[in-house]
C-alpha cells in the first residue's frame, strides 16, 4: 500500500511537478495546499502519512507555523522543501521537530531518500511510542511504583504508583538519600544496602510504613543502572503493593486450616460433577474414604434426589451468590439424612475447567430441634395441649377457612370451678397434676378434628371446625360429665367441676377477638348460674361481663380508699340466751348503693384483692372488739371470716399475732372462720391450724356440710367449732331431711368435743330444736340482724343496762327485746 503524502506549496507549477515526481516514486498524493490554514484543515481531514511543507505560503500563516500546529495537534510528520536556510528560519523550523529539511532545487533521488528515511523514522518512532505506552500500561496494570536515584546528582524521581504506595511526592527533587528508605524498618534498610553492595541487585519482600501510619507490604526490586552516554550511575527500583496478596495468602492458609478442621463437610467437584477433593468432615459425615469418592459423580454418590442437568449450569448465572438449600442425602451405609448445601462456582481462565465447591452440613439434629422448638412454641409444657399462640394461629386459620367455605365453627371456653382454692390449698404440685388429668380427659373427649388448647392457669379453649351449635353443646355435655369424675391427687380424692362458654361463628362473631369475647361472656354466665354447666352466648351476657369488669374497677378503688364497713351479728348461747360475742361481716356501699357480699367477694377473690380486704377486716374487728370489751368490762368473742387465700399465705400466723398485739385483744376472744375447702390439703391445714392454736385463737369451720371433703379428716385438725350452714337451718324442723342433717352435724361435733353454731336462725321452733339437740350457739335474725358499729354499741348498752348488776362473766344474762322474726 502506497504511502499517502500531502503537498503544501504556493507555486502551482512547482506543486504540480512535485506531485508528478512523487507519483513516479510510488507515493500517493492526497492533497495540494497553497496556504498554512488550508494545510491544517486538509491534514485534519485526510490524515496523510507525511506532509511536504514549503515555508513561504499564501496568506498570513507561514509554513513553520502550520507545521508546528500539525505536529502538536495532529502528530503528523513534516518534511520541509524550501529554498530558504537562514538561521532564523532554521530555528523556527526546529520547533516543529521536522523529519527532514530539503533545500530547493533538489534531485529526485534525494527527494526519494529523504521521504523514505522520514517514513522509516516515523515507523520507528511509533513503535517506540507503542512500547512506551505498553510499558506504562503494564506499570498501571501491575500498579507498580518506580523510582530512580541519581546518587551523583542527589536527584530522586518517582513514577507510576510510587506516590500511592509510599505517600511520597513523585516530582524530581534533590535528596541526600532515597526518601522511601526512611519508611523501611531499620533492619531492612541495613539489609537492602548490604545486598546492593554484594550483588548489585535486590529482590525482597518487606513492609514500609507511610506517614499515615498504616504499614504496607511491598515487593521490591532494586537494580544498579549502568551509565550510558553522558549519563551517571543510577539505582532503579520497582515497588509493588502486595498487601492484598499477603492477606490472600494468609486467608488461603486459614482456609486450608478451615478446610481440614471445619465441622462442615466440603467437597470440590469439576465441571462434570466428578469429585476432586473432600475434607475430613465430609468423609466422617458420609462414611466414605477419600479414595472411594475421588472421580465419582457427586449426585450419584450423595444425593437421594438427583439434580436436573441444567442445575449446575444455572449456578454459573448466580455469580458469587451461588445456590443454597436443603437436600436429602445418603451415607455410605444407605442411611438418609437432611443436609443444608451451599454450592458456588470457582472459575479460572478459559484454558482451565471450572470447579464447584459444595458445603454440606448435616441438619438432622437441627430439624429435630426445630420440631421440638415448634412444639414448645405452640404447646403447653405442662399439659402438652396447644397454648395461646396455637389458639391465635389456628383460630385465624379456621375462621378464614370457614369464611371461604361458608361453614360454621364453634369455640368452647372451659374454666375449672374452684381450681384456685385447690391449687392454693393442696399446693402447686397437686394443682399441676390435676391440670394434666384434666388435659388428658379433654383429649379423650373431643373429636379428632377439634383443637384443644390450654390458654393459661385453669382455662382451656376448644376450636371446633365445621360444627353446629348442637355439635358444640354435645361436646360440652360430655366434658362436664368427664371432668367431674373423681381425680386422685396424692392421698386425696378430688372432684372438680367446670363451667363452659360456647360461641359460634358467624352468629356470635366473625373475628377471633369477638369470638373469644363471646365465649368468655358465656363462661361467666355459666359461673353465675351456679357453675357445673355450659352456656351458649347471647348479647345480654356481654353486658354482664362488662358490668363485672366495672365492678372490679370500683372494688379496686374501694380497697384503695378503704370504703368498707363492718357489721356485727350477735352470737347467742342456746342454753340460756346469753350474748357471748358477735361475727364481723363485711359491707360495701358504693355510690349510695349497698353491694351484697355474695356479689363482690367472689370478684375480690378472682382479681386478688381478697387478701388485702381480709387483712383490713381482721385489723378492724380486733380493734373494735377490744374497745367494746374494755368499755363494758365483759369478754365478748369476735368471729372473723378468713378466705382460703389468706389462710395459705406463708405469714398468716404472724399477721394474726401482730393484729392481736396491736389491738390488745386477748387471743382466746378471736375466732377465725374458715371454709371446708381447707380440708382438701390435710397436711398443710394441720400445720397452719397448729400454728394458730399456738397463738391462742380458736378456729371454726364455716358453712359446714356444703363441701366435698370427708368429715373423717376433722379428727386430725385442730379446730374448735363447726358452723351449720343456714341452708340446713331454714327448713328445720319442718323438713325431716334438713333436720336429720342438722342432728348428724351436732352429733359429729359432740363426738369430737367441738363447739357447734347454727347460722340463720329465724324461728322460735328452730331455737327449740337446737336447744333440744344440744347445739350450744346460734346467730340469726330471730335475735338480731347484723348491726353497724354504732348500732352494736347501742345494742350492748341496752343489753348490759338491763342486768340487775354490773356485768361479770359468772352471771347469767339473756338477750333483751322481742324476737325479730323475718327482719332482713
Amino acid at each position: 500500500m502506497a504511502h499517502r503524502i500531502q503537498i503544501v506549496e504556493d507555486e502551482r507549477i512547482v506543486a504540480l511537478d512535485l506531485k508528478i515526481a512523487l507519483q513516479s516514486l510510488g507515493f500517493e498524493v492526497v492533497a495540494n495546499c497553497a496556504s498554512g490554514e488550508e494545510a491544517i484543515r486538509s491534514a485534519a481531514e485526510l490524515r496523510p502519512d507525511l506532509i511536504l511543507m514549503d515555508i513561504h505560503l499564501e496568506g498570513g500563516m507561514s509554513g513553520t507555523a502550520a507545521a508546528l500546529h500539525i505536529r502538536q495537534q495532529l502528530d503528523i510528520p513534516v518534511v520541509y522543501l524550501t529554498a530558504f536556510a537562514e538561521e532564523n528560519i532554521l530555528q523556527q523550523a526546529e520547533k516543529s521537530a521536522p523529519y527532514g529539511y530539503l533545500l530547493k532545487p533538489f534531485e529526485l533521488r534525494e527527494l526519494n531518500a529523504t521521504i523514505r528515511m522520514a517514513l522509516a523514522c516515523r515507523t520507528a518512532e511509533r513503535e517506540v511510542h507503542k512500547q512506551q505506552k505498553l510499558l506504562m500500561l503494564a506499570v498501571e496494570t501491575a500498579q507498580l511504583g518506580i523510582w530512580e536515584w541519581d546518587q551523583q546528582q542527589s536527584l530522586f524521581t518517582g513514577q507510576g504508583y510510587f506516590g500511592k504506595i509510599t505517600g511520597l511526592a513523585m516530582e524530581p527533587r534533590q535528596e541526600a538519600a532515597p526518601p522511601f528508605l526512611r519508611l523501611l524498618e531499620h533492619a531492612d534498610q541495613s539489609r537492602l544496602n548490604q545486598l546492593l553492595k554484594d550483588r548489585g541487585r535486590v529482590d525482597m519482600i518487606t513492609t514500609i510504613t507511610p506517614d499515615d501510619g498504616e504499614a504496607v507490604w511491598v515487593e521490591m526490586s532494586v537494580q544498579e543502572y549502568e551509565p550510558q552516554w553522558q549519563e551517571s550511575a543510577k539505582q532503579i527500583g520497582v515497588l509493588r503493593d502486595i498487601s492484598e496478596r499477603i492477606k490472600s495468602e494468609q486467608l488461603l492458609q486459614q482456609a486450608g486450616a478451615v478446610f481440614q478442621s471445619t465441622a462442615e463437610g466440603i467437597v470440590v467437584i469439576d465441571a462434570e460433577r466428578l469429585v476432586k477433593s473432600a475434607n475430613p468432615a465430609f468423609l466422617r459425615m458420609t462414611g466414605f474414604s477419600l479414595l472411594e469418592i475421588l472421580g465419582q459423580d457427586i449426585d450419584e454418590l450423595l444425593h437421594v434426589k438427583k439434580h436436573t442437568p441444567d442445575f449446575y449450569h444455572s449456578i454459573s448465572q448466580m455469580k458469587e451468590v451461588g445456590w443454597h438449600g436443603e437436600v436429602m442425602c445418603q451415607r455410605k451405609n444407605g442411611e438418609q439424612f437432611p443436609a443444608w448445601e451451599h454450592i458456588c462456582l470457582v472459575s479460572y481462565d478459559n484454558e482451565f475447567p471450572s470447579h464447584y465447591i459444595i458445603g454440606c452440613t448435616d441438619v438432622s439434629s437441627i430439624k429435630k430441634a426445630e420440631i421440638e422448638l415448634n412444639r414448645m412454641a405452640f404447646h403447653d409444657a405442662l399439659t402438652e395441649l396447644g397454648n395461646r399462640y396455637l389458639l391465635n394461629e389456628q383460630l385465624a386459620i379456621e375462621l378464614q377457612r370457614a369464611e371461604m367455605n361458608g361453614s360454621r365453627m364453634g369455640l368452647l371456653f372451659i374454666d375449672l370451678d374452684g381450681f384456685k382454692l385447690i391449687n392454693d390449698g393442696l399446693g402447686h404440685a397437686t394443682g399441676d397434676q390435676l391440670l394434666k388429668v384434666v388435659a388428658q380427659r379433654i383429649r379423650e373427649t373431643v373429636r379428632r378434628s377439634d383443637i384443644p388448647v390450654r390458654f393459661g392457669g385453669d382455662e382451656f379453649f376448644i376450636i371446633c371446625p365445621h360444627s353446629s351449635e348442637e355439635d358444640c353443646t354435645a361436646i360440652a355435655g360430655r366434658l362436664l360429665e368427664k371432668l367431674e369424675q373423681p381425680m386422685q391427687a396424692r392421698d386425696e380424692t378430688i372432684v372438680v367441676t367446670c363451667s363452659i362458654g360456647i360461641a359460634m361463628y358467624p352468629q356470635h362473631g366473625r373475628t377471633a377477638e369477638k369470638l373469644l369475647s363471646a365465649a368468655d361472656s358465656a363462661m361467666y354466665e355459666a359461673k353465675e348460674s351456679g357453675k357445673r354447666r355450659y352456656c351458649t352466648f347471647d348479647e345480654s351476657m356481654a353486658e354482664k361481663v362488662h358490668e363485672r369488669l366495672r365492678l372490679e374497677q370500683r372494688l379496686r378503688q374501694a380497697v384503695k380508699e378503704q370504703h368498707f364497713t363492718l357489721h356485727y351479728q350477735p352470737l347467742i348461747r342456746v342454753e340460756d340466751s346469753v350474748l357471748i360475742g358477735f361475727e364481723a361481716l363485711l359491707r360495701w356501699q358504693d355510690g349510695g348503693q349497698d353491694i351484697p357480699p355474695a356479689i363482690f367477694i367472689p370478684v375480690a377473690e378472682e382479681c386478688g384483692l381478697i387478701q388485702e380486704i381480709g387483712s383490713w377486716v381482721l385489723q378492724q374487728a380486733c380493734i373494735e372488739a377490744q374497745r367494746w370489751n374494755t368499755t363494758f368490762h365483759y369478754p365478748l368473742k369476735v368471729a372473723v371470716n378468713v378466705s382460703v387465700m389468706q389462710f395459705v399465705e406463708a405469714d398468716f400466723r404472724q399477721r394474726v399475732a401482730a393484729e392481736l398485739e396491736h389491738s390488745g385483744l386477748p387471743p382466746h376472744l378471736l375466732e377465725l372462720e374458715i371454709t371446708e375447702s381447707v380440708l382438701q390439703s390435710l397436711e398443710d391445714s394441720k400445720r397452719i391450724l397448729k400454728e394458730l392454736k399456738a397463738v391462742g385463737v380458736s378456729v371454726a369451720i364455716d358453712d359446714f356440710g356444703t363441701g366435698y371433703s370427708s368429715m373423717a379428716v376433722l379428727k386430725d385438725l385442730a379446730v374448735d367449732r363447726l358452723k351449720i350452714d343456714r341452708s340446713f337451718i331454714c327448713n328445720t324442723p319442718a323438713l325431716m331431711q334438713d333436720s336429720a342433717v342438722c342432728k348428724a352435724i351436732i352429733m359429729l361435733a359432740k363426738s369430737l368435743m367441738l363447739g357447734i353454731t347454727a347460722e340463720g336462725v329465724e324461728e322460735m321452733e328452730q331455737v327449740a330444736f337446737l336447744r333440744e339437740n344440744g347445739c350450744d350457739t346460734f346467730q340469726g335474725y330471730f335475735y338480731s340482724r347484723p348491726l353497724d358499729a354504732a348500732a352494736l354499741e347501742h345494742y350492748l348498752q341496752q343489753y348490759f343496762s338491763t342486768q340487775n348488776s354490773s356485768p361479770t362473766p359468772s352471771k347469767t344474762r339473756t338477750a333483751t327485746g322481742k324476737p325479730r322474726k323475718g327482719i332482713r
